[in-house]
């Protein structure tokens, strides 16, 4: 089974909010981070990375503000992730981690394969325009499945709330965006009792 990794934007408040009482020792970089909220292109946003399973559901999520890259999340959601077998403690091996380009660096490769994982990431250009030699022994085929990751995003944009980001802190976004995981999981579940 191909786990796969994504990320997806969440537009930031429309309207700037109600003056309130400035706290104590609280700049505006801290006010940001404890809401996930970051300047980039489009304006206030957060990135949600998501990582799924085979089958495209959801098994672990983190935030970071819109500027933020891809790869420095890679490794938390791997980590969220402990798959139950044989008896004994849970492990963290995956037959093979697919993600897009955002997460193309030796370092995440390297990390999943520590882990017993087959990376299938997609290779980036170098800079004279062509792939790098390494590039040839990449799987397509497996490459080809993680679009379950593109269709969970598109779920969770079904919801309004996560959409458009209603919820100030990032604590209460990803509470919302948990909520939203159980749904689909239920939803799946139970959709072949009918």
């Amino acid at each position: 089974m191909i786990w796969a990794l994504s990320t997806a934007r969440s537009s930031g408040r429309t309207r700037p909010p109600r003056a309130r009482k400035k706290k104590e020792d609280e700049t505006p970089e801290k006010s940001r981070q404890r809401q996930a909220l970051g300047v980039s292109r489009g304006g206030l946003s957060t990135k949600i990375h998501v990582l799924c399973e085979g089958e495209g559901k959801p098994m672990a999520v983190t935030l970071t503000p819109g500027q933020a890259h891809e790869a420095t999340q890679a490794t938390a959601l791997l980590d969220q992730v402990k798959v139950k077998g044989k008896p004994g403690r849970p492990r963290q091996r995956f037959e093979a981690v697919a993600g897009d380009k955002g997460y193309d660096s030796e370092a995440i490769r390297d990390d999943l394969r520590e882990r017993g994982t087959e990376p299938v990431i997609a290779h980036r250009k170098d800079r004279d325009g062509e792939y790098p030699e390494r590039a040839e022994a990449f799987d397509k085929e497996k490459y080809r499945r993680r679009n379950v990751v593109e269709r969970l995003i598109g779920r969770l944009k079904e919801f309004r709330g996560i959409a458009t980001r209603y919820a100030k802190l990032a604590e209460g976004f990803i509470g919302l965006i948990r909520l939203a995981f159980m749904r689909i999981w239920m939803k799946d579940l139970l959709s072949d009792r009918a």
